[in-house]
């Protein structure tokens, strides 16, 4: 039986729409999923899709005739068929969820640039409002069809030159043996902003340094060029910044401020890390061992965490031995590792 007509059996949905031999077939997923399903964040389809059914009008409730499924896509295998719009198809957004979606994106990339970046002169990091405010000036816009961390990359380079803001650089240790000191050192004083520490053995040696992250395929080059004989890099810290905030603001012309409510926002950002939250929350919450400084408000949230990447890759650290990845050093990571592919 059909609903009544001013009736939605879905509610609080995002509907995704694929216009296939003439027929118009419609998906109901979960709010903001869609984009993060996309760009692989998600892999999990069944955090994305409300239900696996082919709709013809979500709204009205109304399932795609199997005859329609079978002419348009040559099967009427719903889950098959819903992957397929799920990747073609067309997310239908309100103009106010655009703008809301859009401007959740432009924060997210002003963090990760905060978060990636210092001031040159006092090795500090920068603030998040002040990259929002650069940002704006130089008329940056979000891209929601590209994952954000690319974006962020992209503006970072078009800060450089313009404002008192680099890359923050990433802190490493390269162990090999100690008969190719002299080259390897040669090699790593050539391209390391600061060598903190070396260790010259009779068998193997490491030195520990610092280095912009663009240079980090390079010396994962120079690491893997000795792996036969015992030759790794390891990250000892993805960005490396001084304590407190360094402001742009006086290379910043007076751009059009953000809401009252974005500032505060964006002037707490700091306060709203995992760590942060954290103390905030004392022991309440649920907590996993591959978490470290998260706390989980519910059962749910931690089963979604147990299937994420983040869990994975400190699973495998922790089986080596090695320190686990906060969630901010993991984006990182992330990042550092798209830049290599």
């Amino acid at each position: 039986l059909k609903q009544p007509m001013g009736q939605k059996l879905l509610t609080n949905v995002s509907v995704v729409r694929l216009k296939k031999g003439g027929t118009k077939f419609e998906i109901a997923t979960y709010p903001n999923m869609v984009m993060a399903w996309r760009s692989g964040i998600e892999k999990d389809v069944d955090e994305v899709l409300q239900i696996a059914r082919v709709y013809k009008d979500v709204e009205k409730g109304e399932y795609a005739k199997t005859k329609d499924l079978e002419k348009a896509f040559g099967t009427a295998d719903q889950s098959e068929i819903c992957l397929e719009i799920l990747s073609k198809g067309e997310l239908q957004l309100s103009e106010k969820e655009r703008n809301a979606s859009q401007e959740a994106l432009l924060k997210e990339i002003c963090n990760i640039v905060a978060e990636k970046c210092i001031n040159p002169q006092s090795k500090r990091p920068v603030t998040v409002g002040m990259v929002e405010k650069a940002l704006a000036e130089l008329h940056f816009n979000a891209n929601p069809a590209k994952p954000a961390k690319k974006q962020a990359l992209e503006a970072i380079k078009l800060l450089e030159g313009k404002y008192p803001i680099e890359r923050a650089p990433m802190r490493l240790k390269i162990i090999f043996p100690s008969k190719a000191k002299d080259e390897v050192k040669s090699k790593i004083v050539e391209i390391a902003d600061k060598v903190e520490k070396e260790d010259f053995g009779d068998a193997k040696s490491s030195i520990i340094f610092m280095v912009h992250p663009e240079k980090f395929r390079e010396c994962d080059s120079i690491a893997t060029a000795h792996k036969s004989d015992g030759g790794v890099l390891e990250i000892l810290a993805l960005t490396v910044q001084e304590e407190g905030d360094a402001s742009i603001e006086s290379q910043v012309s007076s751009a059009p401020p953000v809401s009252s409510a974005a500032s505060s926002e964006l002037r707490d950002h700091r306060t709203s890390t995992p760590s942060a939250q954290q103390s905030a929350k004392g022991t309440e919450g649920l907590r996993s061992a591959t978490a470290p400084g998260m706390v989980f408000a519910n059962r749910d949230e931690l089963l979604k965490h147990m299937k994420s990447d983040w869990h994975r890759h400190n699973l495998k650290l922790k089986s080596e031995g090695k320190p686990l990845l906060s969630q901010e050093e993991f984006q990182e990571y992330q990042i550092l590792m798209d830049g290599r592919s």
